[in-house]
């Protein structure tokens, strides 16, 4: 009997394995003409947010989906399949203001007549901190901070610098392990050590690199393969260079990681900027700037730098109240590293210690400080003056993510309840979380983003 059952149900699965390859015969598969046009009619819904479904009706398409590309404005959606008549798409995060949607099969790219209404979601949060400013560690619940920049790694740690007026120093903040840990710690300001500097991560390597604020040649490195341990690594300038960095203006807040030539870049505060090898230290000059009477431009205390890693080539920064010549001042301004002697060039509207959102040439920021970008190229601004968080989208619109525009207090929950008080620094994992260092609220602020 056993015999004959497995014969019966060999005979079974042979039949149904011919049933499926005879219907899979009967539907021929529908194969993009490039002869002929792609064509779109409509799709649905009309509206919605990040992870939504979303059905695309046209003709022409196809059915690899490895050969069909579809765009909510510069956003890529993930192609879940096609029929050739209908695409099964899903919409991506934050595409920016009104998306249109867009289909690339081979050399067509066909756009839709009506624009997507794209709704964002946003949720903030408190990390750690409880509005005591003197430094302490210990779990996220204990811990208290005072900080000014955050980056971070692939690892999701936290780096920040802080200064709380006794001490200055880098600390590692852990959610999943719920810890705060110093990496460095300066007691007093006469040792000068990490005076609340910006900081960089290498997201391949997952080291961590800041600048020494007061020293023209000194950086310092914390390697996760010697858990953090901080040690000082002095940049190789010739004289020429080093003697060219004006000693009054000495000061560079920031260093990036360029993954586009593997450098590290730092500015001074007298407008040069400098490239730097990580593994053998030379530095280079590479930026002066055209003089205008007043040293090289533009001259000014910087209070944001970042990488885009949708175009790595360029380096970005914020300047404060004090650049030179004066269009400078609060500006979000970009060095095409490529071709620095082309010079920096400034985003937003001139003017400042005021609030516009819009496309970004016509943008004003109110002392804009911390500056990071996510994966998609969209840039967040900690804007400090105004009270909230700013992003400028890969296609150069500018809205207001989080916080009340001019209004300082704590309060977490969505865009429009969430509260924030000087919001120094920024910083934003891979999954496009945008940390915040919530500077007068002394805390860590999360921003999730849908």
């Amino acid at each position: 009997m056993k015999k004959i059952f497995g014969l019966s149900a060999g005979v079974f699965c042979c039949l149904l394995c011919l049933s499926a390859c005879k219907k899979e015969a009967e539907t021929p598969k529908k194969i993009h003409d490039p002869n002929q046009p792609v064509q779109l009619t409509s799709f649905a819904p009309a509206e919605g947010g990040a992870r939504d479904k979303i059905l695309l009706n046209g003709g022409n398409f196809g059915n690899d989906i490895s050969k069909i590309k579809v765009y909510f404005n510069h956003a890529e959606a993930s192609v879940i399949s096609s029929n050739g008549d209908r695409i099964y798409a899903i919409v991506p995060r934050l595409p920016g203001e009104d998306p249109r949607i867009s289909v690339v099969i081979g050399e067509d790219s066909v756009v839709y007549d009506e624009a997507f209404t794209y709704h964002t979601q946003a949720q903030v949060s408190t990390v750690t901190g409880n509005g005591e400013t003197a430094f302490q560690a210990g779990t996220l619940s204990e811990a208290q901070i005072y900080g000014k920049y955050l980056e971070l790694d692939a690892e999701g740690n936290i780096f920040m610098s802080w200064r709380d007026g006794g001490s200055f120093g880098v600390a590692r903040i852990n959610e999943e392990q719920n810890i705060v840990t110093p990496l460095i710690v300066a007691e007093t300001s006469a040792e000068r050590i990490l005076y609340a500097n910006g900081l960089s991560v290498d997201r391949a390597t997952g080291m961590v690199t800041a600048a020494h604020e007061s020293v023209k040649e000194v950086l310092f490195t914390f390697d996760p393969r010697e858990a953090w341990y901080p040690r000082q690594k002095n940049i190789k300038f010739s004289d020429e260079d080093l003697n060219s960095i004006v000693t009054a203006d000495r000061y560079n807040n920031f260093v990036s990681f360029c993954p586009w030539d593997g450098h590290l870049y730092t500015r001074f505060r007298d407008g040069r900027v400098a490239k730097v090898d990580p593994e053998t230290m030379e530095g280079e000059i590479v930026h002066i700037g055209p003089a205008d009477g007043d040293g090289a431009g533009p001259y000014g205390s910087q209070y944001g730098q970042a990488i885009n890693p949708k175009k790595p080539w360029l380096l970005y920064f914020t300047l404060h109240s004090n650049a030179r010549p004066t269009t400078y001042r609060q500006g979000i301004l970009v060095l095409d590293l490529r071709y620095p002697e082309e010079g920096v060039k400034r985003l937003n509207a001139p003017g400042g210690s005021g609030f516009r959102d819009g496309p970004l040439e016509d943008a004003i920021f109110n002392y804009p400080k911390g500056i990071k970008f996510d994966n998609d190229g969209n840039m967040f601004v900690a804007d400090y003056g105004n009270h909230c968080i700013r992003m400028v989208s890969a296609d150069n619109i500018v809205t207001t993510v989080a916080g009340q525009p001019g209004v300082a207090g704590y309060q977490d929950g969505g865009p429009v309840e969430s509260l924030f008080n000087h919001p120094w620094g920024v910083a934003v994992n891979e999954q496009g979380d945008i940390y915040i260092a919530d500077w007068s609220n002394a805390r860590i602020r999360k921003l999730v983003i849908e």
